[in-house]
């Protein structure tokens, strides 16, 4: 005889491995008999008003909301803030069919038969709770909050990979529209001001020099003639005033800092 056949026949069979496979078939039977149930009755009180083939395609939909909150349950049931919203919603859904079941065994004048009917996706539930919360794992305090934090930072590597996705085809539309305008590339940090070539700032408005009264000036003018008195106080008390202190100053382009500069330095 073989090594393996004798560990073979040595080997102690593992119960609890095959008391959990009967007890799981069995939760899988009940449910099916509870959605079958649950689709003929509802299927036939629908009936009363709809399309039979309708009627029947949509009443399954009320055990199978239950049946897939209750899985959402069991993969959130490390997570006692996640698993609370799945939970309360199935309990939900299992009353709404219920009494659905319960309406249509009042329709046909079997109330009863309908409280009955009603009880087995009571029943069903029931029984896949009492499996999950006997077989799942329940976590202390610490172990818990380990997990959550690692779960969150999971979660959080998940949110940055897809926000960079997005910002990169954002970029690159962006980079597209700076083409077709002439801009040119351009990657600024936070706070950097926005250069932009002579040809874009006289189209959008920002004339050289005004002229006319200031009654006739136009908003861009006169949004201009102040930025000049505020410039010449600045370099009356920092004469050696750069381009880029004045953009950060004003809040303007770098473009706009120089021109302005050399503006008021001429008028000077």
């Amino acid at each position: 005889m073989t090594d393996k056949k004798i560990a073979a026949r040595e080997a102690i069979p593992d119960r609890d491995a095959q008391a959990l496979t009967v007890v799981t078939a069995l939760a899988v039977l009940i449910v099916g008999g509870a959605v079958v149930w649950s689709a003929v009755a509802i299927g036939g009180l629908l009936a009363l008003a709809f399309p039979v083939w309708i009627s029947y395609g949509i009443a399954a939909v009320f055990d199978l909301m239950w049946i897939g909150l209750m899985i959402l349950e069991w993969t959130t049931r490390y997570d006692s803030e996640r698993v609370a919203l799945p939970r309360r919603a199935g309990w939900a859904a299992l009353v709404l069919s219920m009494t659905l079941i319960t309406a249509h065994g009042g329709a046909q004048g079997y109330l009863w038969i309908g409280l009955a009917g009603a009880a087995v996706s009571l029943l069903a539930k029931s029984y896949w709770h009492i499996v999950m919360k006997t077989t799942g794992a329940k976590l202390a305090p610490d172990a818990a909050k380990s997990v959550k934090e690692r779960r969150d930072a999971v979660h959080a590597d998940l949110a940055l990979i897809a926000v960079n996705r997005q910002l990169t085809r954002l970029t690159a539309k962006a980079d597209a529209e700076k083409r077709a305008l002439g801009i040119g590339s351009v990657r600024l940090t936070p706070g950097e001001p926005v250069s932009r070539p002579a040809h874009v700032v006289e189209q959008i408005g920002e004339p050289v020099e005004p002229t006319g009264s200031p009654a006739q000036l136009s908003s861009a003018q006169r949004l201009r003639e102040d930025r000049l008195r505020r410039l010449t106080r600045l370099i009356a008390d920092e004469p050696e005033l750069t381009p880029a202190q004045a953009a950060q100053r004003l809040d303007v382009s770098l473009a706009t800092a120089k021109r302005d500069l050399k503006a008021v330095r001429v008028r000077s």
